[in-house]
């Protein structure tokens, strides 16, 4: 119990000397005065108006000493001097007379501030009216499927022993020549037939009423002329068919003399002949008034071998349509042989076959 009041004792005392020491209150210092400046204003700097006043400088403020550190303060056993007394304030100056007070300027009111943009109301979203579109459902690439596997090759057929029919079909036949088509064989005169009815004619006019004939084809005179022309060269005279027999005799020109002439009848029966195959298109401007001449040339049998043109050849197209038609009736094998005896074939020399689309005549 003695120690233990010794230690709080110790402490006590410990504790007062610390109070001591760091609780008393520091001497209170006096301020310094501090010197005002003054600055006397005169009348004329007056009327040219206030001046600003000049920024007074900061003050020379003395720093206060510093504390020591109460450790020193305690070793030292003189107090400090007493600080030197400060120098008396210098007397103050006269104030100076009020300036009179200067009305302020008003200043400039600021512009008012400009008003900022509204900014545009954002559109109503119109997700209630206007459903939003579906995304799109994710793209599934596609699972290759398994190929399948290859069928198996079909087993080859038993081969069969070919048949004689076959094998002859097998065989590549080489082609057979083209046949030159059979020119028909001259037919027998036919004997002469009496004239079914006796045209009427004029006295003195020579000619024979119209001949009925079949309808004329829809072709029309220029596409027969260049289907002609086409088949063969303009330059290339028309070729008759060669007479059988050798001995033939030779056939003249010129205008009709008269004699062995060809009787009313027998001309109504060359002329009805000639007209089964006789056709042109009468339907062209100017074509019905085209008037050919042809003269022919006959065998012993009566076939017409050769037709050449009465006089030069025409020029025309027109007239060269209806030529070349009569020309092609004249040879066609359906009117062929012409319808005479053969004592009366030499009287064809002499004979002129006028064609006409709309008549068909001989003189």
């Amino acid at each position: 119990m003695r120690f233990w009041g010794l230690v709080s004792a110790a402490m006590h005392v410990a504790l007062l000397v610390f109070g001591l020491v760091f609780g008393l209150p520091r001497p209170l210092q006096e301020p310094e005065e501090q010197a005002v400046a003054v600055e006397i204003v005169a009348a004329p700097q007056q009327a040219q108006g206030e001046r600003p006043a000049p920024v007074p400088g900061p003050p020379n403020v003395t720093q206060p000493p510093r504390p020591e550190p109460p450790g020193e303060q305690v070793r030292e056993s003189l107090p400090s001097p007493p600080p030197p007394p400060p120098p008396p304030p210098p007397p103050p100056a006269p104030a100076p007379a009020p300036a009179p007070p200067q009305q302020a300027q008003p200043r400039p009111a600021p512009p008012p501030p400009e008003p900022l943009p509204t900014p545009p109301r954002p559109p109503q979203q119109v997700a209630e009216a206007r459903p939003r579109p579906e995304p799109p459902p994710p793209e599934v690439a596609p699972t290759p499927l398994p190929l399948p596997p290859p069928p198996p090759p079909p087993a080859p057929p038993a081969p069969r022993p070919p048949q004689p029919q076959q094998q002859a079909q097998a065989k590549p036949e080489p082609p057979a020549p083209t046949p030159a088509p059979p020119r028909p064989d001259p037919a027998p005169p036919r004997p002469p037939t009496p004239p079914a009815r006796e045209p009427v004619r004029e006295a003195g006019t020579g000619q024979t009423p119209p001949v009925q004939r079949p309808q004329a084809d829809s072709r029309s005179v220029l596409n027969t002329l260049e289907r002609l022309q086409a088949s063969r060269p303009a330059n290339q005279p028309p070729t008759g068919r060669p007479s059988p027999q050798a001995g033939s005799p030779q056939q003249g020109g010129g205008t009709p003399t008269g004699t062995a002439a060809l009787s009313a009848g027998e001309k109504a029966g060359l002329a009805d002949k000639i007209s089964e195959c006789w056709s042109v298109d009468g339907g062209g401007l100017g074509v019905r008034d085209v008037v050919v001449s042809l003269r022919v040339e006959v065998d012993a049998g009566g076939v017409v071998r050769n037709v050449r043109s009465d006089g030069p050849p025409p020029g025309d197209p027109r007239a060269r349509a209806v030529y070349e038609a009569a020309r092609r009736a004249l040879l066609d094998p359906k009117c062929n042989p012409l319808p005479l005896p053969r004592e009366r074939l030499a009287a064809l020399r002499d004979t002129v076959f006028r064609f006409n689309p709309r008549d068909l005549g001989l003189r």
